[in-house]
């Protein structure tokens, strides 16, 4: 039985147990930086190294995750918050090895839970990731918009990156957002839709370049990797299942295989940072963040 800690910083009821679950938020704007794909891709990747994964989607469109794999809730986090199911009705158990949790939802639903309801998520949560070894976040498109999203909650962040002009302006203006006002420090770069390593470092060196011009030399950005432009991918995608599926040995698959190596080898986060119920208690802030700046706009 592993040791439990009471963990007084989080403001809730923190009896939890040591985890070795890992959140890492994928972060795209524009220029079609084809980040649901990568995550969709990713979890396979993982799925196929004998890890247990969960894609939660915060998109709310047509090209969410569900929809793209012809997946169907039977609930929604917005049935849970309002106590008509539970986070684990809310699971969908997809062909590629991975399960997926849709987590859209109005912001003010979350925003508003007092500590009772926080708690009670909470407990859900841990139940739902007890053995769970990565949670990838499928973030709601962000940047220019100014509107935070729920890499606020994540202990890694991936800023997707494809070479077109608002991708890099939408790329720069996540990593101000979240340096800036909610103290990132860290980020790595995963550069999309290219054809050579060449290009990907030199599109890598352009961000950097400008977060150190004008955020200072103090924020740390890593190039994860690139996955080449790869026709496979696309009509994957088209079809309704991954590239690493239906084209293993396609460049795309063969990118996306080492990235996930890459991610197996990560420096564990501190245990802190690892609590489901910590997660939850980030997921409420970021929401009640969300909604402020909402409403002031």
């Amino acid at each position: 039985m592993p040791k439990r800690w009471q963990d007084q910083a989080a403001g809730l009821r923190q009896m939890v147990t040591p985890s070795r679950c890992r959140s890492i938020s994928l972060c795209g704007g524009r220029g079609d930086s084809g980040t649901t794909t990568l995550t969709i891709n990713l979890a396979t990747a993982l799925a196929a190294c004998q890890r247990q994964v969960l894609i939660l989607d915060e998109s709310i469109d047509e090209q969410n995750i569900s929809s793209r794999l012809q997946l169907k809730p039977s609930f929604t986090l917005d049935h849970v918050l309002r106590h008509e199911a539970r986070l684990t009705d809310c699971l969908i158990d997809s062909a590629n090895g991975f399960q997926l949790l849709s987590v859209a939802c109005g912001p003010e639903l979350i925003a508003e839970l007092n500590v009772a309801d926080q708690r009670w998520l909470a407990d859900q949560f841990e139940t739902l990731t007890e053995n769970i070894d990565y949670l990838l976040l499928d973030t709601r498109q962000t940047g220019s918009n100014g509107l935070p999203n729920l890499s606020l909650a994540a202990d890694d962040v991936i800023i997707v990156l494809s070479n077109h002009a608002e991708s890099l302006t939408d790329a720069y203006a996540i990593i101000k957002q979240l340096a800036q006002e909610y103290a990132r420090r860290n980020f790595r770069v995963l550069v999309n839709r290219v054809e050579t390593l060449n290009e990907a470092l030199a599109l890598f060196e352009r961000l950097n370049s400008v977060c150190e011009q004008f955020l200072g030399e103090s924020l740390q950005l890593k190039l994860l990797g690139y996955v080449p432009e790869d026709q496979k991918l696309n009509r994957a995608t088209h079809l309704g299942t991954t590239v690493i599926d239906a084209f293993p040995d396609t460049q795309a698959s063969i990118a996306l295989e080492q990235i996930a190596d890459s991610i197996l080898n990560w420096i564990p986060p501190k245990l802190g940072h690892q609590s489901a119920h910590n997660f939850v208690h980030r997921l409420v802030e970021s929401s009640r963040l969300l909604q402020e700046r909402t409403l002031h706009d």
